[in-house]
């Protein structure tokens, strides 16, 4: 092949490998940025998966890269050696040079890896998973425990301050135009049981009411948990009510 249209192939080549890198760094700091492994996908590939397309992309960046020095090694060798004054000759030996640049560039590549493989410390225990979630619960639990505290259960009125908190967090899934679920929240008889749904008030028991652990943030295994949960002032007015009676009054003209 001419050598010429290898240099041209092998610039293209390096052009596309080079454009993959900045679009799978883009990635990995954008769209899937650190610690979303777990949580987001793109193109059903999670962040891990992309950091290894990123690797293999940047290993065959690297040898294109060594191909394109060995067609210009030639070049490299006499332009080089002359202006550091290495070569004296009008034809330096380029296996000679090529053999001394690549045990250089192997020793320097080994010591990199020893020097990272033995620097590596172990850190303490970040605050993440079960730990981290167990902290952040039971502040939220704490915070809402605080704000409920200074709630009057006996001003607690439904159709004023209870109601108005799901039609304004649940009415567009879970109203007359659509019941996700099959639940709706215009109807006591789908927070109380019913003949084939298990309650999900328990009166005077907040604390065992799963509505409470729906909209606190505490049950995980139902779909879009975190879409549920409500703020700290509306779960902490929740509980009042239920801890209260959970009355649910038939509303009249006059509270309309």
């Amino acid at each position: 092949m001419n050598r010429t249209i290898a240099n041209i192939i092998i610039d293209i080549i390096a052009a596309f490998l080079f454009l993959g890198m900045i679009a799978t760094g883009y990635l990995l700091r954008f769209p899937l940025p650190p610690g979303s492994n777990k949580t987001l996908s793109l193109w059903g590939y999670t962040r891990h998966q992309w950091g290894d397309i990123h690797f293999w992309i940047s290993q065959g960046l690297l040898m294109v890269l060594v191909v394109h020095l060995v067609l210009h090694w030639n070049w490299i060798v006499t332009v080089i050696g002359k202006r550091c004054h290495l070569v004296t000759t009008a034809h330096p030996s380029l296996i000679r040079s090529g053999i001394l640049t690549a045990s250089i560039v192997t020793l320097t590549i080994t010591l990199f890896a020893w020097t990272a493989q033995n620097s590596v410390k172990e850190t303490a225990r970040p605050m993440r998973g079960k730990h981290w979630a167990h902290t952040r619960q039971v502040n939220e639990s704490l915070a809402t425990d605080q704000v409920q505290s200074s709630i009057d259960q006996e001003s607690i009125e439904f159709w004023k301050n209870i109601y108005p908190i799901f039609e304004n967090n649940c009415l567009p899934c879970h109203g007359p135009q659509k019941q996700l679920a099959h639940f709706r929240i215009d109807r006591s008889e789908d927070f109380f049981g019913s003949n084939d749904r298990p309650p999900l008030i328990m009166p005077k028991q907040s604390a065992i009411s799963p509505l409470i652990a729906i909209v606190s943030g505490t049950k995980k295994d139902m779909p879009m948990a975190e879409r549920h949960k409500l703020s700290e002032q509306d779960v902490a007015l929740l509980k009042a009510w239920i801890d209260s009676g959970a009355e649910w009054p038939i509303k009249t003209d006059a509270k309309k």
